[in-house]
């Protein structure tokens, strides 16, 4: 019989995604063709070996930007009930404190724009509060 191992797709997607190797070095360290490669980059949704990915700071920021603009929102939606848009905000809000948690878990690193945070639950706060008398 021939031993004839399966290529380990977990390491493999490490080092493409990882931008550890050429995608040619990958394939020829790990005994497979580019067209393998490609089929199961494209099967699984990989990250394009050209693609950015987005840092920690980044994702806050972007999520910071999304909030303040569905506070605009709010501010102007006068006539409309406001359940939705409040719920709305509560989950980017949450999500937008387990994104702060996850920077604030990693060693050495302080939660990223707390100030920030601290603002905008302000912000918030008061405009619900004005919502709520009238």
């Amino acid at each position: 019989m021939d031993d004839v191992r399966k290529p380990d797709w977990e390491t493999i997607r490490e080092e493409y995604e990882g931008r550890l190797f050429l995608p040619s070095v990958i394939c020829q360290r790990h005994g497979i063709s580019e067209m393998q490669l490609r089929y199961r980059r494209q099967l699984e949704g990989w990250l394009s070996s050209r693609a950015r990915v987005p840092k920690h700071g980044d994702i806050v920021a972007r999520m910071l930007r999304v909030l303040d603009k569905q506070l605009r929102q709010l501010e102007k939606a006068v006539d409309e009930p406001i359940d939705k848009q409040v719920k709305a905000l509560s989950e980017t809000v949450k999500t937008l404190d387990t994104l702060i948690k996850q920077g604030a878990t990693k060693p050495d690193v302080e939660p990223a724009s707390r100030k920030d945070m601290t603002d905008m639950r302000a912000k918030l706060v008061k405009q619900l509060e004005q919502f709520n008398r009238r």
